[in-house]
């Protein structure tokens, strides 16, 4: 969905911008850290290899859009404390161009090169699959601007080894006679095509359907404040085709409120954060982050930042069964091993510097530290019998205004 911008006249600087992104995570204890998959293996030696097979073999390719998860590397070889999983490397790049008074144009271009390894269940990385894929993804925007309104309309589309997707949205904003409030609508439809190389589904689509509305009002020189509802709908084909015995509902509809206060306190700037997310399939989630902009020195910008995260797991979400393992328990409708789909916590401490080498040119350098614990759920108890989980993500960045 497209950003709030102002509703005034179009920018009279355009700007391009290069960033890269390096992603990894990791989990750590015994085979992933599901002590449920520890003790089947202890009992039963482990999952059945024609299984793995079944699903794509030792080795597949596994896309973010088949929601699949994590990455790379250790299990199979027996018990281990720390396993790797996934690795991405991001290359972006962005361009802001005024075309006149009235119009400007804006797109952007993000390749993804990922490896490593995905669990099949829960966090049991001996059914994992390895994996390598690149998806590149390019999207475009033309905005119109008239006094105190603008309008956009933006197509973007994203490829990958075993998935296509196509959007297209668009946005209107409008501002008071004063200027200090704005309000924007915007709508977006996308349609992915999902064909997983497991070859258990082919040719599957997914449409989703987005709706959203919101304000901002500058209460005074130092205030502002924003608070944004969108309401989305996804139809079709919703299951994780690299999972064991994954079957989710057909449909899942979400709805999520944003708000956000900015201070100025006269040197530096505090900004605050809250979202609340509920849909179909469960999950409730609350999301709190603060953020401190603050000048060092001159033309240097720091911006500590602190986010904390926790949902709870979606109704079909079932915690492991050693005496099942890797089997449901019973013959439910819907199921799911999937632990992003887990009851869980998690906090994410950034830090990001911006230089403003000359009038025209920027870089800018960010670090972010996300760590997830079961116990850290809010509302309830986490979900038992799956790891720590842990990121690391590093960006870097070079902007220059023409």
């Amino acid at each position: 969905m497209p950003g709030a911008a102002w509703a005034d006249e179009a920018p009279t600087d355009g700007l391009l911008s290069i960033k890269l992104t390096q992603y990894q995570d990791s989990q750590t204890g015994l085979y992933g850290g599901n002590t449920n998959a520890v003790a089947a293996a202890g009992t039963s030696g482990g999952i059945d290899r024609r299984r793995i097979l079944a699903y794509g073999g030792p080795l597949a390719t596994i896309s973010s859009a088949s929601s699949g998860g994590g990455g790379g590397g250790g299990g199979g070889g027996g018990p281990s404390n720390t396993f790797d999983r996934m690795r991405i490397t991001t290359p972006s790049l962005y361009a802001l161009v005024p075309i006149n008074r009235h119009w400007a144009a804006e797109g952007s271009l993000t390749v993804d090169s990922v490896s490593g390894a995905s669990p099949r269940y829960y966090s049991d990385m001996r059914s994992a699959a390895q994996i390598v894929d690149r998806r590149v993804a390019e999207d475009a925007k033309l905005s119109y601007y008239a006094e105190r309104q603008s309008y956009g309309l933006g197509l973007s589309h994203s490829s990958e080894h075993d998935f296509l997707s196509d959007a297209i949205s668009a946005d209107a904003h409008f501002s008071s006679d004063s200027q200090n409030t704005t309000w924007n609508l915007g709508a977006g439809f996308t349609q992915d095509r999902i064909d997983p190389v497991t070859r258990i589904v082919w040719n599957q689509r997914r449409h989703t359907t987005e709706l959203q509305m919101g304000v901002t009002q500058a209460l005074d020189a130092a205030d502002l404040l924003q608070a944004e509802f969108t309401a989305t709908r996804d139809d079709g084909y919703m299951n994780d085709p690299y999972k064991f015995d994954d079957a989710r509902p057909n449909r899942r509809t979400a709805d999520v409120l944003q708000l956000h206060w900015n201070h100025w306190t006269g040197d530096s700037a505090l900004k605050f954060g809250y979202r609340y997310y509920r849909d179909s399939y469960g999950i409730q989630a609350h999301t709190f982050d603060v953020a401190w902009v603050m000048p060092v020195f001159e033309h240097v910008n720091v911006t500590p930042a602190l986010r904390y995260y926790t949902q709870t797991a979606a109704s079909f979400y079932a915690n492991p069964n050693t005496a099942n393992y890797p089997n449901p328990v019973g013959a439910p409708t819907y199921f799911s091993a999937d632990q992003r789909l887990a009851a869980f916590g998690a906090l994410s401490l950034s830090l990001k510097v911006a230089w403003r080498v000359t009038p025209l040119w920027t870089v800018d350098a960010k670090a972010e530290l996300y760590r997830q614990r079961s116990a850290w759920a809010l509302a309830a108890a986490g979900s038992p019998a799956i790891n720590p989980f842990e990121s690391t993500t590093v960006q870097v960045g070079l902007a220059r205004s023409f």
